[in-house]
């Protein structure tokens, strides 16, 4: 008989019990941030609060090229190679031969004109003398027949006018062979050279030679930051040849547009003051010191993290706990980030 009532009883204290649970208020939803972190068990590395200086710059990437670059291409088409007389490295002069097509067939023409223009020349020498013959013995005879002066007269014309049209012939030829030469249009480095075989053609967007003024050169950046560049004020560019002292330029000078790009991009321009300039392209950057903060606490940034606006540290208290602590932050300088509050020096934060 007991154990009949016991079966009743406990299934109406089970029941009382489930009912209550129902009862009770319902939980708020758990905070984003947990108050207890997953670190417990785990393998984490720490960092220490420690106090030095912070210094937070702008850095800045710029590029060399020199001011005056000269690719050189043939105007004439399609015709075999002469020879390029020069190869990378080579100092050359304004106005000195680089290259030339394969003029055979102009030279001789310019060849044939010139002995031409030889022989009409003394036709006309003679001619002239035979002029001045003529008259003398028209003068002695005292005659007033002027035939053979005359006729002189006509031979002089006839060959000054021949003269005239081979001179013309000689300058249109000597401008046909020009086209096939490429002469430097500076004093500079030959910084490339084609390479050319029998069967090469000039082409319309050949460069054959470049020549590179190597005696002066700017660094251009295309950059949000601009405005730390007032033109004027002098700058170290820092590269892999060294470091150069520059001063600050308008890039309308060289060529470069000024106005603004998207997203807030302008050009600057470096102007080097150095007597020695790079020999080639080179890459460099510029650091510009914004503030500086002296004996402040600090912390490496990779050991805090964000949420939202506010800044926080993963923290190990004495019991062992290990929990997500709010902290204030102040200047950074990329590596380093101020603690204002909610840390003292010494005191250590888990990292990973």
């Amino acid at each position: 008989m007991l154990k009949r009532l016991l079966v009743p009883v406990s299934a109406l204290l089970l029941a009382l019990f489930l009912s209550g649970c129902f009862l009770l208020p319902k939980e708020a939803d758990p905070p984003e941030l947990p108050l207890v972190t997953p670190f417990s068990g785990a393998e984490y590395s720490t960092a220490v609060v420690t106090r030095g200086d912070l210094v937070s710059a702008a850095k800045v990437g710029f590029t060399f090229s020199p001011t005056r670059r000269e690719n050189l291409r043939f105007s004439v088409l399609g015709r075999s190679y002469g020879a390029i007389y020069v190869t990378v490295g080579a100092q050359v002069e304004a106005g000195q031969l680089l290259a030339e097509l394969e003029s055979s067939a102009e030279q001789a023409a310019i060849h044939d004109t010139e002995t031409e223009l030889e022989r009409l020349n003394i036709r006309l020498d003679t001619a002239r003398s035979a002029l001045d013959l003529a008259l003398e013995e028209e003068q002695l005879q005292g005659s007033y027949s002027t035939v053979v002066s005359d006729a002189r007269r006509a031979d002089i014309s006839y060959y000054e006018a021949s003269i005239a049209i081979q001179e013309q012939k000689l300058e249109e030829q000597r401008a046909e062979l020009e086209a096939l030469r490429i002469y430097a249009p500076i004093d500079g480095t030959v910084t490339y050279v084609k390479s050319i075989d029998q069967n090469t053609r000039s082409g319309k967007s050949d460069t054959v030679v470049t020549v590179t003024d190597t005696a002066s050169g700017v660094f251009t950046a295309l950059t949000d930051q601009w405005a730390l560049f007032p033109e004027g004020e002098q700058f170290v560019v820092d590269t892999d040849a060294g470091q150069f002292l520059c001063v600050a330029r308008d890039p309308a000078i060289y060529g470069i547009e000024t106005g603004e790009k998207g997203e807030g991009l302008k050009n600057v321009c470096l102007e080097i003051l150095d007597d020695q300039v790079p020999q080639s392209s080179i890459r460099g950057e510029v650091r510009i010191v914004l503030e500086v903060r002296e004996n402040v606490i600090m912390l490496p940034t990779r050991a805090v993290f964000t949420v939202g606006d506010r800044y926080y540290v993963y923290h190990e208290d004495a019991s062992g706990l290990k929990s997500a602590q709010e902290i204030g932050c102040g200047l950074s300088d990329g590596s380093y980030i101020e603690i204002t509050e909610g840390l003292e020096e010494g005191e250590y934060v888990i990292v990973s």
